[in-house]
Order: structure tokens, then sequence, then C-alpha cells
């Protein structure tokens, strides 16, 4: 092999090492990290409609995504998953928690649990993690998806009946390719789509259809 072939050679080699690290999320493999979502209402409506309970079950999560590690997008049809960085709990437990918190101080229930308690419940909310990965594909802008079905049934003497059912999705473009940067996208995500649904149950509502 030539001097020239050999110099081909290497800047191949760097030229591919170079196109990975565009598209590949930053990773430290010292330890395990452990990850939890957190949204924040910006405000908290104070009233609350009387004896409206609310229970939430837990949230299922397609299998591509049910595990702990981060799964990340590399392109059509590639996938991976994270060792290293993990949520803390179950994303359906988290998401399922998240979305208690938030519905309880929207004034729109007068208690909002994730366990059957000595009330019996006029509602039930279920809900199923659709998409939850990074999207790392090559020749595009690195971002969080997140997609949910939620159904909302009421639960009455006279049979159940399903209030609102519907798919939200949200993708948010990433501030950098690191796990920090990728949990604060889908924070901001699962804020987008619970805004979503709150606007949505205040229209049934004021339609008296809730």
């Amino acid at each position: 092999m030539n001097k020239k072939t050999i110099l081909n050679v290497f800047s191949t080699l760097a030229l591919l090492l170079i196109l990975a690290g565009c598209f590949r999320v930053e990773r430290s493999y010292s330890e395990k990290r452990y990850f939890v979502l957190d949204v924040s209402r910006q405000k908290e409506v104070s009233s609350a409609v009387k004896g409206a309970v609310l229970l939430i079950h837990k949230f299922r999560v397609s299998p591509r995504y049910d595990g702990k590690g981060f799964v990340y997008r590399l392109g059509d049809l590639t996938y991976e998953s994270d060792y290293y960085n993990k949520f803390f709990i179950s994303p359906g437990s988290l998401l399922a928690e998240e979305v208690r918190k938030w519905l309880a101080r929207s004034g729109l229930f007068e208690h909002v649990v994730e366990s059957p308690r000595a009330v019996e419940p006029a509602y039930i909310l279920e809900g199923e993690v659709m998409t939850l990965y990074g999207d790392y594909s090559e020749g595009a802008t690195p971002k969080a998806v997140l997609g949910i079905d939620l159904m909302l049934i009421r639960d009455a003497s006279d049979g159940s009946k399903i209030v609102l059912q519907k798919h939200y999705h949200e993708e948010v473009p990433l501030k950098a390719n690191t796990p920090e940067a990728l949990i604060e996208g889908w924070n901001k995500a699962l804020q987008h789509i619970l805004t979503g649904f709150e606007r949505d149950l205040r229209v049934k509502a004021l339609k008296k259809k809730l």
C-alpha cells in the first residue's frame, strides 16, 4: 500500500468519525445516570368542580419505548437504547404522575388520584405513550419527540361514556446533543400536550359535555 493510499484511508476514517459525532448524543460511559420528568404549570386555578373525582391509571407505553433507557432514533429504521442514561422509574409511571399533578391544579376536578380511594371516581383517564425518543437522524435537527393517546371516560351509574379521546404529538428542537437537553425537550413537549389537553377539556366543560 503506497503513501497516497494510506493517506486516503486515514482521511476517510477521520471524515466518518466527524460525521458520526454530529448525529450522536453526547454520553459519558463512567456511570449510569437517572432522570425524571418535571412539568410545572404557569398558574394554578384556585376553584375546583365540587365532587368531580378523576382517577388516572398508569400509562401504557409502546413496547418500543417501555424500557428505562433513553431511546434514540438514528435513521428511518434505526434506533438505539442508552444503557447509561435512563428514567429513574418506568416512563409510564413518570408521565402519569406529571399528568396527575398538572390536572390537580387545573380546577377541572376536585380530586385527582392515581389509585382508587374511598370516594368513587366520576372520571377515569387512560393514556398510552406511542412515541418517546430523541431524534438524532442524519441531516435533521436533533429533537425530543413525544406522542400520547389520552382518553377521558365518565363513569356514571348508567354506564361509562368516552368524553374525549385524542392523540397529542409534539417535537421540540434540542439546544444540545446531551441527555439533559433531551429531558428538557421532553418536559416542554409534555407541557405543550397537557396545555392542549386541558384546553380541550375546558371546551367540553363549556359545552356541558363533561
